[in-house]
């Protein structure tokens, strides 16, 4: 919330929000106007249960990252925890899902965004028999929570990245004032990237003009 000087009012976007976690912890903190998409419709249901046993005013929408329908219309998006980004098949549509959020943001909007470091896996995995070097891409099986007691296991494909690859793409997309930090998993600060820490956060602007 610091590094992104987000203010209560603004219009934010979770982008492949699951079941809202970070879209209900900001409404929980008193942010107004939160809007979190995804395509799963069972994730979505229980974040709009959640929502409501809270009290919490955060709007769900079924809307593919990839696609995101808005225009120039939120002022911050977050991009956390794996929900898209970094789990699309292939780098296009990974580069999609950032021209998406792009497009979504007003001039000048903010982005908050995590991926898997490359660097940490390649110094801390045992086994690497599910990763692919010609694409940075990892297959393994994840044990997901899905609701309660509900605890399921899933394949999971996932991309990994150093920053000056993450830099060069959203540059690329149009972001400017590009950082990147390292952080634990669901743990945002603001360190700096090494080898010990197994995710990367990154901030970036949509420039006010086009340059």
């Amino acid at each position: 919330i610091e590094l992104m000087e987000l203010k209560q009012n603004e219009e934010l976007l979770d982008v492949a929000s699951g079941a809202g976690r970070h879209a209900l912890e900001m409404a929980r903190r008193g942010f107004t106007q939160v809007t979190a998409i995804d395509l799963s419709d069972q994730l979505l249901g229980i974040g709009r249960r959640t929502a409501e046993a809270l009290g919490l005013g955060v709007h769900f929408l079924k809307e593919d990252a990839r696609h995101v329908h808005a225009r120039e219309k939120y002022d911050a998006a977050l991009l956390l925890g794996g929900g898209a980004f970094g789990l699309m098949e292939s780098d296009k549509e990974n580069q999609s899902v950032l021209d998406a959020t792009f497009a979504a943001l007003r001039p000048g909007g903010r982005l908050a965004l995590s991926a898997m470091s490359l660097l940490y896996l390649i110094r801390h995995l045992k086994d690497l028999s599910g990763f692919d070097p010609q694409t940075n891409y990892l297959s393994s099986a994840e044990r997901v929570q899905i609701e309660g007691d509900i605890v399921e296991e899933l394949p999971v494909r996932e991309r990994y990245y150093v920053f000056p690859g993450i830099k060069r793409d959203l540059e690329h997309v149009g972001f400017r004032n590009v950082i990147g930090f390292g952080v634990d998993s669901g743990r945002f600060s603001s360190r700096a990237i090494t080898t010990d820490f197994p995710e990367l956060l990154v901030y970036a602007v949509k420039p006010k003009t086009d340059k």
